[in-house]
């Protein structure tokens, strides 16, 4: 028998067993009410999952996760909203946990009531380093799914470097909330895909099951049984029959059995009910999904007044009952017999806010872990713990990786050096000096010389830049082979030890990502990634393939997330396979992407300061304690566009100013319509004393550029034999436009890698390279893309294009058959400069012509005169 000391003691845990209950039903109540009020308030949002998700909510923020509202802890539980239409709940609970309290960004109340407004912290769908606690960008469905399996990639790789005995610095859970929609989406079929094979056993999926969607049942579109799916692709799967439970211990079991195995990421299929608890008119129905309740006032009597609480049969809600008593008489009377809107009641705003100063104190104790695991390892690891510190700091570079990369391009253009000969142009000649003939072209370079491939290039920098940087993590969508982006001797292979039997450096160790054929699921996946921070992630394809994974590019640039891209193939030179795989149209989609750099390099230098743009957003250190940091413009992902042909210039460049750094201001000018005197130096960026200025200036990006010049060097010997069969026919003055004292077209290669980063130079800068004040000067923008009528006439008035899509063949033989040789595009220059001051109807511009290129007109810069 029990002594009485026994049962007064069981008597209290009862109790308290009971009044733990009473507020976790007041906490959903409260939950769902905020939720109401934001989605009220602005006419706009979506309650169905905030109201049937509420007790699941209640539970994560209330018992099971860790997390700091106050620190960026590197620690921290992650909490994916995949469904990210559900934003209010997501608001709700950052405001009740503090995130941001006292700062800038606190998620306060007054934050709630700008709810999807203009300029808001709290937008319709979560953003990331928009609001304190958002820890990625979810919009489109499916997204939030595979960014989380990014996150526990980061989280593996990094216990695996990090960790040891008696140090766990990296042991979180990332948790999802995912719905039916999110499951129907491709990205989250590929991410859960890769995730099970990895055994990603950290990542714990709640699939919210309400078998509803905007049009109506799940029935209408999706009927494949979840369960067994997710069980093939190696997963643990769990079930909550009743997700409409106010029980924590309900939640808590489930992911306690989750984290029991070590083996497989785990999805917990909860059967909730869409809306549960707005009144039977509305729960369950499609309509609960989206758009304010009607009924709100209902509801908030039912939850918020001691009348309507009385009126239930739940036993729960009598106590509930009291409580809201208690508050209202602490307003004096002055809200009524109803709580107000965006009410708190304050034993629940205390339960919330003491979880978030728990979380709080495990950030303090990770801290002074940190710490102590620095201490005791620096003297027998100082390399590993140098790199720690530099990585928390926010430096992930090493101090020599700029080095690393002179070395590399020393070496590069010695060879190059050697190599190509030079392009000279026709000197200026006085009248009454005799007419040299022509022998203005001089070629001491090596006959039969070619340049490495670009993508080539790419990836003998990327080598440097992984075997001499630790932070850098990526892999390819199973083309590294053609693409060369896998290094297995520096990177090991990010595999369960059980996956890489036979492979030399097989573990979460590894820095290279198997993703397979997958190129959404790997773009979102690298998000999640550089979410987690700590890490360079990078990701490689063919160009054309990156459309798979455009929504998750466009995820990452409104994120300002700094993920490296390196698309190869760019372009026609692609060859036999056809126009499937030849990309002419992505180079324009990405131009069009704001807060997306792309550059498309013309040689190895500008290859070498592609990557250096990259790389300085990393070299630093900066503050990364704070969840929502100020939005630089610096901080944004970059997008290497290479090719699978030769990349280089056919000649030596002559204007001064190298591509390495000519790629950091957009562009610049490779060779100019003057000759520099050997000796001179020319560092200003306006034009040398003496010159004139050029009648035509040719602008390329890419395998372009090189086009350009050969194209230059043809105009060069056609002007000039031009000009000796008009002097020998004319007496007198030349009635055209090419002066007598230059017999040659003077005529400037403009090399343009980015768009972005030209545009955002000073107008002066801007100016001195595409002379677009001066009215004589013609500019013409050659690419062998379908850029037509995407921003062209911002930096010249013609412009020779794709006008349809490619063809199978070998490269060269395509490059001519669709006129995108020296010659074919040579004589359109030519007749664009001899009937430049003619008065002519324009051509227009006409739809897909099939095997041809064209000349189209386009408008004069702003400010030009």
């Amino acid at each position: 028998m029990s002594t009485p000391a026994e049962k007064a003691a069981d008597a209290k845990l009862k109790a308290a067993s009971v009044e733990d209950s009473v507020l976790d039903t007041l906490s959903i109540y409260t939950i769902r009410l905020l939720a109401a009020d934001m989605v009220d308030k602005a006419s706009s949002g979506h309650l169905g999952t905030p109201f049937g998700c509420a007790p699941l909510a209640n539970a994560l923020w209330g018992k099971i996760m860790r997390f700091s509202p106050f620190q960026r802890w590197l620690n921290r539980d992650r909490f994916v909203l995949s469904a990210g239409h559900a934003s209010a709940l997501l608001y709700v609970m950052l405001h009740l946990t503090g995130n941001g309290l006292g700062g800038p960004y606190e998620v306060s109340m007054e934050r709630l009531q700008q709810f999807r407004q203009a300029g808001s912290s709290t937008p319709g769908h979560p953003e990331f380093r928009m609001t304190s606690g958002v820890e990625v960008t979810t919009g489109p469905l499916g997204q939030g799914f595979a960014n989380a399996v990014g996150m526990a990639i980061a989280e593996a790789h990094l216990a695996a470097r990090f960790n040891k005995d008696g140090f766990p610095l990296f042991d979180n859970y990332t948790y999802v909330l995912a719905g039916d929609g999110c499951l129907m989406e491709g990205v989250c079929s590929e991410a859960a895909s890769l995730a099970g094979h990895l055994k990603l056993h950290k990542l714990i999926v709640f699939y919210d099951d309400n078998k509803v969607t905007i049009d109506g049942g799940t029935n209408l579109a999706f009927s494949e049984d979840t369960a067994q799916i997710f069980a093939a692709k190696g997963w643990n799967v769990l079930h909550i029959p009743n997700g409409d439970s106010h029980d924590p211990a309900v939640y808590e079991k489930a992911v306690n059995e989750a984290k029991a195995q070590t083996e497989k990421p785990s999805i917990i299929i909860m059967r909730t009910t869409i809306g549960c608890g707005s009144g039977p008119a509305i729960e369950g129905k499609a309509k609960a999904h989206g758009g304010k309740f009607s009924n709100i006032e209902e509801i908030r009597s039912r939850y918020f007044s001691p009348e309507g609480l009385r009126k239930s049969s739940n036993p729960m809600d009598q106590r509930i009952a009291e409580l809201v008593d208690e508050e209202l008489s602490s307003l004096n009377g002055s809200a009524g017999p109803v709580l107000p809107k965006f009410y708190v009641p304050k034993a629940v705003l205390k339960k919330f806010r003491s979880r978030g100063d728990y979380g709080d104190e495990l950030a303090c104790e990770w801290n002074r872990m940190v710490g102590k695991y620095c201490r005791t390892f620096r003297e027998s690891d100082p390399e590993l713990v140098q790199d720690l510190e530099d990585r928390m700091r926010g430096k992930y570079l090493s101090d020599d990786w700029k080095a690393v990369l002179d070395e590399y391009l020393r070496k590069e253009t010695k060879t190059l050096d050697s190599k190509l000969g030079t392009l000279l142009n026709m000197a200026e000649t006085k009248e009454e000096e005799p007419r040299p003939p022509f022998k203005r072209l001089k070629s001491d370079g090596v006959i039969g010389f070619k340049n490495k491939a670009g993508r080539v290039y790419a990836s003998e920098v990327l080598k440097c830049m992984v075997e001499h940087n630790a932070a850098i993590i990526g892999g390819a969508a199973d083309v590294a082979s053609s693409c060369g982006s896998h290094f297995p001797e520096l990177q090991g292979h990010f595999l369960p030890p059980s996956r890489g039997q036979g492979l030399d450096g097989a573990s979460y160790a590894g820095r290279y990502i198997h993703f397979g054929v997958r190129e959404h699921a790997m773009l979102a996946i690298l998000n999640g990634i550089c979410s987690y921070s700590l890490m360079i992630p990078y990701g490689v394809t063919f160009t054309v393939f990156f459309q798979y994974g455009l929504p998750a590019i466009r995820m990452a640039a409104i994120s300002k997330f700094p993920v490296f891209y390196i698309g190869t193939h760019d372009s026609i030179d692609l060859g036999e396979d056809g126009p499937t795989h030849q990309p002419v149209e992505v180079l324009p989609q990405l131009r069009a992407m704001p807060n997306l750099v792309v550059i498309r390099p013309a040689d190895v230098n500008e290859t070498v300061g592609a990557f250096e743009v990259m790389a300085e957003q990393y070299a630093s250190f900066r503050d990364i304690s704070q969840y929502v940091d100020p939005k630089p413009l610096s901080r944004r992902p970059i997008f290497l566009m290479t090719c699978r042909g030769e990349l280089g210039l056919p000649y030596k460049p002559n204007a001064g100013m190298s591509g390495r750094e000519g790629v950091k201001r957009g562009a610049y000018v490779v060779h100019d319509c003057f000759d520099i005197p050997t000796g001179t130096s020319h560092g200003s960026h306006t034009l040398p004393t003496g010159s004139k200025v050029p009648d035509i200036i040719l602008i390329g990006s890419g395998q372009d550029v090189g086009l350009c010049m050969q194209t230059k060097e043809l105009l060069l010997k056609w002007s000039s034999a031009f000009y000796e069969q008009l002097h020998i026919s004319f007496d007198g003055p030349i009635p055209l436009p090419i002066s007598v004292n230059q017999p040659c077209l003077k005529i400037r290669i403009v090399s343009m890698p980015c768009w972005e980063l030209f545009d955002e130079q000073d107008q002066e800068y801007q100016e001195s390279v595409l002379l677009s004040n001066y009215t004589d000067v013609l500019s013409i923008y050659v690419e062998k893309a379908a850029t037509k009528n995407t921003g062209h006439d911002k930096y010249a008035q013609y412009s020779v294009l794709m006008p349809s899509f490619g063809l199978s063949g070998k490269g060269a033989d395509v490059e001519r058959k669709l006129e995108f040789t020296a010659d074919f595009v040579a004589s359109k220059v030519w007749a664009a400069w001899l009937e430049r001051g003619r008065h002519v109807p324009q051509q227009a511009d006409t739809g897909d012509r099939g095997f041809s290129t064209w000349v189209s007109r386009m408008h004069r810069r702003a400010g030009g005169n």
